[in-house]
């Protein structure tokens, strides 16, 4: 009898010790992050107009450096890998890059959640953070976005380790951290920025350490581009500049519809791609946890994230670059917030009820992954609208038609509307945008003259097709075909 007890009591120390450990969270959360990230990879190729051009730099082309290389340098090397030769092998390459980095940034989201909460509250806000239609959509597209969100996880990470030790190792790895924000993309430099001054003053770096970030920081940016630059020919320092030169050009010209602050009260962002990036009960739960968090408890990490979350909604809220349907700008505000709401659950609602933090936990994940999972579903080719909106076309013979937008498929697609004459029906995804258009102040006169045409071909469309899942990010837009054949005093003279 002593033996047995003596045989079975490590058995269970080791049990005690795997479940204590944070290894079968991660095991559990990537395989959950992996199952939605890589469902539904192989979706039609067209329908993310950014993606073939992204195949053709993955191939070898050279990078134009409107956006920086992290991206295309982890495609070209896992094309390498893999063998690729055609746009079709570069373009799973590339979203399997994306699903990759969102998995990862999925494990990091709750290894750093971890350091201030819980088992079980990190478990389950990390689930809400993987299972997410902001994470699981952008995962599935040749994108930089993925990435981006990847390298800010890795950041927090870095920055957390170094909170906790100031060595070496974690100098150098927060340096590098900050520099691989930079080149997954520009808007990371003022992330990195941010979380380099927060090091500093809360990890008292001296100035050797800080140096010894900053070196990292600017070996690794170098390196990148470097690498980037010698897997391409007819490239140099000067189209680096040039592609620099071209972005800072677009922030301040932005797109030809201007989202200005006071036309949305300043929630622009906030209610069309927030809510729907987290789902209204995920946000509503993970915003009156942070409230209570701070307002009753004074927690000082859950205001830091917070705050992080709100300062990059408010400068998002005030640039006119934003464009309603554009959910990949509010990425970074996902990870801040939701790591908020973990910590907020943990060290506020779990101390008054636990069983009240699991359900409210519990709650937002079950909402987001719904939500996740069904717009995800919509990225097949027999459920999304463009090729339902196809299908029509072909069964009712129509072949003189135009779109507005790549549909996946072989179509002339129009740019500005100005080539409609010799079509007889116009297939619109953007529609919505104009008529939105039309009611915001200080645009330019063809948006205004945009708005009244699709006004006027209200009373004229032949069908429409739409998804309760969908109008996220490229996911079953709301599709509407016109009959252009009667509706040609609709159209503006300088557009015939």
């Amino acid at each position: 009898m002593t033996v047995s007890q003596s045989i079975k009591q490590p058995g269970w120390a080791g049990l005690a010790r795997w479940g204590d450990s944070q290894v079968l969270p991660i095991l559990l959360l990537a395989a959950i992050s992996a199952l939605l990230a890589f469902c539904n990879l192989d979706f039609p190729y067209g329908i993310q107009p950014d993606e073939p051009i992204k195949v053709a730099f993955a191939a070898g082309q050279h990078h134009n450096y409107a956006h920086p290389p992290l991206l295309i340098v982890l495609a070209r090397f896992a094309g390498w890998l893999w063998g690729a030769s055609s746009d079709h092998d570069y373009l799973l390459v590339g979203r399997s890059v994306s699903a990759l980095a969102s998995v990862a940034a999925s494990v990091l989201f709750y290894v750093v959640l971890r350091r201030h909460a819980d088992g079980t509250n990190a478990f389950l806000w990390a689930c809400v953070f993987a299972v997410s239609p902001a994470i699981a959509v952008h995962a599935h597209y040749f994108k930089e976005d993925a990435v981006l969100v990847f390298a800010i996880c890795v950041g927090l990470h870095a920055l957390v380790r170094l909170k906790e030790q100031v060595s070496t190792v974690n100098l150098v790895y927060f340096g590098f951290a900050l520099g691989l924000a930079v080149t997954a993309k520009y808007v990371g430099a003022g992330n990195s920025l941010v979380l380099f001054v927060v090091a500093v003053v809360a990890c008292r770096l001296s100035l050797r350490q800080s140096v010894i970030v900053v070196a990292m920081d600017a070996l690794t940016v170098v390196a990148i581009f470097g690498v980037s630059l010698l897997t391409e020919t007819g490239s140099g320092l000067s189209t680096v500049l040039s592609g620099l030169r071209t972005e800072l050009a677009h922030a301040e010209s932005g797109h030809d519809l201007k989202e200005w602050f006071w036309d949305g009260y300043g929630l622009t962002h906030f209610r069309y791609h927030l809510i729907p990036s987290l789902t209204g009960p995920a946000l509503a739960i993970a915003l009156g946890v942070i409230a209570i968090a701070i307002v009753a408890d004074r927690n000082r990490y859950v205001a830091a994230y917070a705050g992080g979350a709100f300062i990059w909604l408010f400068l998002l809220e005030l640039s006119p670059l934003k464009i309603v349907g554009q959910m990949r700008y509010i990425l970074p505000v996902v990870v801040y917030l939701l790591l908020a709401a973990g910590i907020a659950c943990s060290r506020s609602i779990t101390p008054r009820s636990r069983l009240a933090a699991i359900g409210l936990g519990l709650v937002a994940m079950v909402a987001s992954a719904y939500a996740g999972m069904a717009y995800v579903a919509n990225l097949d080719r027999q459920t999304d609208t463009r090729f339902a909106a196809m299908r029509f076309l072909e069964k009712q013979g129509i072949t003189r038609f135009v779109a507005d937008y790549p549909l996946g498929e072989p179509a002339t697609v129009t740019r500005d509307y100005r080539d409609l004459a010799p079509a007889d029906y116009l297939v619109s995804l953007k529609f919505q945008r104009y008529i939105r258009g039309g009611g915001l102040s200080a645009q330019n006169p063809r948006i205004y003259e945009l708005a009244d045409m699709f006004r006027c071909l209200d009373s004229h469309v032949t069908a429409q097709f739409s998804k309760p899942y969908g109008d996220y990010g490229f996911v079953a837009p709301t599709v509407r075909i016109y009959d252009l054949r009667d509706a040609r005093s609709c159209i503006p003279q300088n557009g015939t």
